[in-house]
């Protein structure tokens, strides 16, 4: 018997090749949409994550801000409030875990080296001092490219918006406070509350009569 050893011809092993590439590319595609799929999820995530810690805390904290008032080294009555277009600091209502804490509590919030930061204190933060030694500080989130605080203020029937809340123009805290947060990727978020005591009969602490 004479047997027949002929191997594949030059046709079928470019046919061969071309099926196997096209499986090969198909699969590729496939690998790099899964791929494109999941970074998308992932970075989505990251978002709704940073958004709704973001979201919580300044709920917490414009929402339930009320004007405190404390005695200055000159023996001043002034409000522990500091509203400029990078930094703030308030007093707002906390839950009451111990009667010993008291129900206020005091937070500054600012960016440092990148990162959104939240200094709480259980004492007022004083915005004449500018120290932040005995806070506990929390970053909140990070890769913040900017920050920019806008408060609301009445003048007659309108809403007045400014980037800073001098305490000389100013006898109570903000109506609102407006939070707007550019990150590194380019996109941005903006929160915006009414603040729980802004008239003139909802001041918390030792009242002072007026403002020269």
């Amino acid at each position: 018997m004479i047997k027949n050893e002929s191997g594949f011809t030059l046709l079928e092993m470019i046919v061969a090749v071309a099926i196997l590439s096209m499986v090969m590319l198909g699969a590729s595609m496939g690998m790099y949409s899964v791929h494109r799929t999941w970074a998308s999820v992932v970075k989505q995530n990251d978002r709704l994550h940073r958004c709704l810690v973001l979201d919580n805390i300044i709920d917490s904290s414009f929402r339930n801000a009320v004007p405190f008032s404390w005695e200055d080294p000159n023996h001043v009555q002034k409000f522990v409030f500091l509203g400029d277009s990078k930094k703030v600091i308030l007093a707002y209502l906390h839950r009451i875990n111990d009667f010993s804490e008291g129900g206020i509590r005091f937070i500054c919030l600012y960016v440092e080296n990148g990162s959104l930061v939240a200094a709480y204190s259980r004492t007022p933060i004083l915005p004449w001092v500018d120290k932040l030694d005995n806070c506990e500080k929390e970053i909140i989130s990070e890769r913040v490219k900017d920050i920019s605080f806008m408060y609301a203020d009445k003048k007659d029937q309108d809403i007045v918006w400014k980037d800073d809340w001098g305490e000389d123009k100013n006898v109570n805290i903000p109506l609102a406070i407006q939070i707007r947060i550019e990150w590194e990727d380019g996109s941005s978020e903006v929160w915006l509350r009414r603040t729980a005591g802004s008239g003139i009969r909802e001041t918390l602490g030792n009242r002072r009569a007026s403002i020269e």
